[in-house]
């Protein structure tokens, strides 16, 4: 595919081995370390039960969403790493591959940054300018018209640089475990990971800034406009489980009924819906069969640890 206009540019990190912001590499500082590191997750990253999960995810909600957005005028680069078992690797060649909007980047660097940026240099260079990029993980899930929000006020704003961008209305769904039920809250997350965007100067990129702390440094625009994204919160995923029992969470989610979400998911998700079934029907078919997956990548990814 050739943009017709400037092209927003995603980044997606898809069981990328390196070192990055999962809770797993925060402590590797020195060489060693970082070597150390990432002989240790690519036990755990590519253990089978844990790459069933993510495929799951990445086929079932990321996927679809960008297939779906309204403004086709973007890339979105999917980083992996060049150790990924060929058999994963093959299959997200192939999905890639199936995509016009998508390009897999596969590396052997052990930074984002160093492993993103020779493509997202060229891009810039094309455009003769740089391009706007924005961050979306592959369990999460984006609304259809996601792209055409971040353009229709990035490209308003010209010249400014630098500028960040935040769709801060969403869903997120719960399904642990312990929890028994799956929860859905409408929540209202400034700069959070889903989709949070920048368009800046010099080698830099999205993943070069903290996301929850881009408005602090920069101008920024939040967009408080309908529904940005889906957030996906199962046992096994790299953050803390919430709940209401916490005031952080109290101040920014509130619990949706099966009815408000049906609406929500009809207006901006409903590719997540096939052959009629009703929307909310088949979020809650999909996210408890990601529950079930992540019991057994939960194992999988115990079990690769133990053997290190």
């Amino acid at each position: 595919m050739i943009p017709l206009l400037e092209p927003a540019i995603g980044i997606c990190r898809f069981s990328f081995c390196g070192k990055g912001d999962w809770r797993s590499s925060r402590g590797a500082t020195t060489p060693d370390e970082i070597d150390a590191m990432r002989a240790l997750n690519a036990e755990t990253l590519y253990a089978s039960g844990r790459m069933a999960l993510r495929f799951y995810l990445f086929e079932n909600f990321l996927l679809p969403s960008l297939r779906a957005q309204s403004d086709k005028n973007y890339v979105c680069l999917v980083l992996t790493s060049d150790i990924m078992p060929a058999p994963y690797l093959s299959r997200l060649r192939t999905l890639c591959g199936d995509h016009p909007n998508l390009e897999l980047v596969v590396s052997s660097e052990t930074s984002v940054h160093a492993a993103i940026w020779p493509r997202l240099s060229e891009l810039n260079d094309a455009a003769g300018r740089p391009l706007v990029n924005f961050r979306i993980d592959d369990d999460d899930c984006l609304s259809h018209d996601y792209v055409n929000e971040l353009r229709r006020y990035m490209m308003r704003l010209g010249d400014i640089i630098p500028v960040g961008y935040s769709r801060s209305n969403g869903l997120v769904i719960t399904k642990y475990a312990a929890d028994d039920a799956m929860f859905v809250y409408q929540a209202h997350l400034p700069f959070n990971s889903m989709g949070t965007a920048i368009r800046v100067h010099d080698e830099r990129t999205i993943f070069s800034f903290g996301h929850n702390a881009l408005h602090k440094r920069f101008p920024a625009v939040v967009d408080n406009s309908g529904m940005g994204y889906i957030s996906i919160k199962i046992d096994g995923h790299d953050s803390e489980p919430i709940s209401m029992a916490m005031a952080h969470i109290r101040n920014s989610h509130v619990p949706v009924d099966a009815a408000r979400a049906e609406v929500i998911l009809s207006k901006w998700f409903a590719f997540l819906a096939e052959g009629g079934e009703p929307h909310y029907a088949a979020l809650v078919r999909k996210i408890e069969r990601a529950a079930e997956l992540s019991q057994h990548s939960s194992a999988a990814v115990a079990h690769a640890a133990a053997k290190i």
